[in-house]
């Protein structure tokens, strides 16, 4: 009687087996590169309503991206220098209007990890002046940062703004960066603790395209070297050019050994000019990125086109997984730049 019953639920178990539907198989090739998505928002899959409703603010990972240049940070207004105040509301209209700080590198490789609806900007510094990055000394030979100095307004944004990351590259040159040869190493131990970078601008703000080819290198290695010598063991990865001059041989800028210095850079930055390409964009030049002049004009300037035209800009979809891109641009992608992220296309 028992094997009988049991006889009986192992054939009602088979039989419900064999009448639900095989699974259904997947290219997962496909589905890794594009994952399609529909144009409004409520018809959009369960895990994208889960996020935010990003769609609404039409992403554009394919747009540019200003990377700003800035000089003298101080008590002038010119074209190549920009007063306190006037940075600090730089940086305030900047955040009200949706954009967000991130490093030279992580733009360089495309890990632009921020909220959707917003757009990266790139922060740069040229020459290590004083105002980049200054000391007071007090009483007892210690010191404290200067608040009127850019590094510290940057800070003061983090704090007021948690999700303004602290980001910049600076662009120095020596023998003495930033202008006090007192501190050289404890600035420049604390910019790399505070997540900042650090680049190169020649050892002595050599117009390149002067020099021959030998002394070019010799530039360039003697400030990575420098460099190193505060930071065992730091990587310079980026160049502006003094100047904007060019070396006459194209390969020495990106790199080059001298004595026992090598130096390897992933980005060379130009003076002024236009915002830059999406790092996914076909026209995407790492070594010849152009730069916005961060004055009272230029930045002004580009704030108000972009205000015009959003849709030039690179707005972020808040998925560091995905790279999402209108489709009326998808030929105008570079999928060699991917690097394993996957395209969506609305």
């Amino acid at each position: 009687m028992l094997t009988k019953f049991f006889s009986t639920i192992l054939i009602f178990l088979l039989f419900l087996s064999a009448c639900q539907s095989p699974a259904q198989p997947v290219d997962k090739q496909s589905a890794e590169k594009v994952q399609e998505i529909p144009a409004e928002g409520n018809d959009a899959p369960d895990n994208e309503k889960e996020n935010t409703d990003w769609q609404a603010y039409r992403p554009n990972e394919l747009g540019e991206v200003m990377i700003l240049m800035y000089h003298e940070i101080g008590s002038k207004e010119g074209t190549w220098s920009r007063q306190v105040d006037n940075f600090r509301a730089d940086l305030e209209r900047l955040y009200q209007e949706n954009y967000r700080p991130v490093n030279l590198n992580d733009y360089i490789s495309g890990n632009i990890n921020l909220p959707a609806g917003t757009t990266p900007f790139v922060l740069t510094f040229d020459d290590g002046t004083s105002g980049h990055l200054r000391f007071i000394e007090q009483d007892d030979s210690q010191y404290i940062l200067d608040p009127d100095c850019a590094v510290a307004i940057i800070l003061e944004m983090s704090k007021k703004y948690p999700d303004f990351t602290p980001a910049g590259t600076f662009f120095i040159y020596y023998p003495v960066p930033f202008r006090q040869s007192k501190w050289i190493a404890e600035k420049l131990a604390l910019l790399q603790k505070w997540g900042f970078e650090i680049g190169n601008h020649a050892y002595n703000h050599e117009n390149l395209a002067k020099l021959s080819s030998s002394e070019v290198v010799e530039a360039l290695a003697k400030n990575v070297r420098a460099t190193q010598d505060y930071l065992p063991g730091y990587q310079v990865k980026s160049l502006a050019l003094p100047y904007g001059a060019r070396a006459k041989e194209e390969a020495i800028l990106r790199s080059g050994k001298w004595e026992e210095t090598s130096y390897q850079h992933n980005a060379i930055l130009l003076v002024g000019a236009n915002p830059a390409p999406s790092p996914f964009a076909q026209n995407f030049d790492p070594y010849r990125l152009p730069r916005v002049r961060a004055d009272g004009t230029e930045l002004p300037r580009w704030l108000d086109y972009f205000q015009k035209y959003p849709e030039k800009r690179y707005i972020s979809d808040g998925d560091n997984d995905f790279i999402t891109v209108p489709r009326t641009l998808e030929e105008k992608i570079n999928k060699n730049k991917i690097n394993g992220k996957k395209l969506r296309l609305y």
